[in-house]
Parts: C-alpha cells; sequence; structure tokens
C-alpha cells in the first residue's frame, strides 16, 4: 500500500468523499427521477473503485490533473448536498 505519495493519499480521500455525500443523500419531499438516480449510482461505482483498488494495494500511482479533476468534482457535489439533479442541471429540458 502506497501510503508515501501524497497525491494519491489526496486522490483516495477525495473519491471517498464523493462515495460517501452520494450515498447518504437523502431528498425531502421532492420527485424521484430515475435517471439522476442511476447516474448516482454509476459516479457512485466509478468513484468507489478507487479506494478499493487502494485498500487491494491495485492503485499505486495517480497524476495531478485527475487529482485536481476529482477535487472539482468533490466540491461540486457538497455543494449540491449529493444531489446529482442539481449537479447535472444544464442536461435536463426545459
Amino acid at each position: 500500500m502506497v501510503i508515501t505519495d501524497p497525491l494519491v493519499l489526496t486522490n483516495v480521500a477525495t473519491c471517498a468523499a464523493i462515495v460517501l455525500r452520494l450515498m447518504c443523500f437523502r431528498k425531502r419531499g421532492a420527485r424521484h427521477n430515475w435517471w439522476a438516480s442511476w447516474l448516482a449510482y454509476l459516479i457512485i461505482i466509478a468513484y468507489a473503485s478507487v479506494p478499493f483498488r487502494y485498500f487491494f494495494d491495485y492503485y499505486t500511482n495517480t497524476h495531478w490533473a485527475s487529482v485536481i479533476l476529482n477535487l472539482i468534482i468533490c466540491v461540486a457535489v457538497f455543494r449540491a448536498r449529493g444531489n446529482v439533479a442539481q449537479i447535472f442541471s444544464v442536461l435536463r429540458s426545459q
């Protein structure tokens, strides 16, 4: 397990934060969007692979660009309080 590379540790922590925030999303009093649920599910699966690969020692290096991109996505997820429909509202038809 790589514990000395700060980029790897930052990326693992960022991906874990994204996954936990999306998994803890609760929608009070609003309609269910099937596309947002499936999109959140796919995002969770994609981002959860990073911490799992790290803990099973298959994730050994990363690039600074992917860390920055994941940090930007993490900020967007937390600003939207885990609401994928709010993050991707530009994709919805009016």
